[in-house]
C-alpha cells in the first residue's frame, strides 16, 4: 500500500485501485440527479443491459477515491486540467476497477503539479474511461481567500 502523501508521489507511482459495482439503483440515482432519463440508461438496447451513465464513471474516477489517497496536513489541491475519453460502453451490473498512475511531477509558479492517468476498466479488462489529469498542490496558508462580496 502507498504510504506517501499525494504531493510526494512521483512518475511511476500508483495509488491503490478502487473496485465497485454499478447497480441499477446506483445508476438511477445519477440519472435522476442529472435529469437524464434516456432509455439506454434505464432499459438498455439490442438485448444489452442499460449503460452506466458517464457522469457516474467520472464521479468514481478522481484519485481522491483511492483507498491510499492521503493529503498532507496544511496542503490543498485542485484540478488543473482534465482530458477524458470514453472508449467502450460500461454496463449496469458490471464490476469496475479504477487505477491511477502518476506520469509526471513538476513545480511551476511555486506550486507542485502532478500529471496522472485515471483508467476505468470493466471486469473483462476492457478500457471504459481514460482520464489524463493534472492537479496542483499548495500550502493552505499561502492562498489568499476572500469572503463573498469582499473587494480587498
Amino acid at each position: 500500500m502507498n504510504e506517501k502523501f499525494a504531493h510526494e508521489m512521483k512518475a511511476g507511482d500508483q495509488y491503490e485501485p478502487l473496485e465497485f459495482v454499478v447497480t441499477s439503483d446506483l445508476n438511477q440515482q445519477f440519472l435522476y440527479c442529472v435529469e437524464d432519463y434516456n432509455p439506454i440508461y434505464l432499459d438498455g438496447r439490442n438485448g444489452m443491459p442499460p449503460l452506466v451513465h458517464p457522469v457516474l464513471l467520472m464521479h468514481m474516477s478522481p484519485r481522491t477515491r483511492s483507498p491510499s489517497y492521503r493529503q498532507a496536513p496544511g496542503m490543498g489541491s485542485a484540478f488543473a486540467r482534465d482530458r477524458s475519453r470514453y472508449t467502450n460502453p460500461g454496463y449496469v451490473g458490471s464490476r469496475f476497477r479504477v487505477t491511477w498512475t502518476v506520469t509526471n511531477t513538476y513545480e511551476q509558479r511555486g506550486k507542485i503539479y502532478q500529471d496522472y492517468v485515471a483508467l476505468v476498466q470493466d471486469e473483462r479488462g476492457a478500457d471504459i474511461l481514460r482520464r489524463d489529469l493534472a492537479s496542483t498542490f499548495f500550502m493552505l496558508g499561502k492562498v489568499k481567500t476572500y469572503a463573498l462580496g469582499e473587494n480587498k
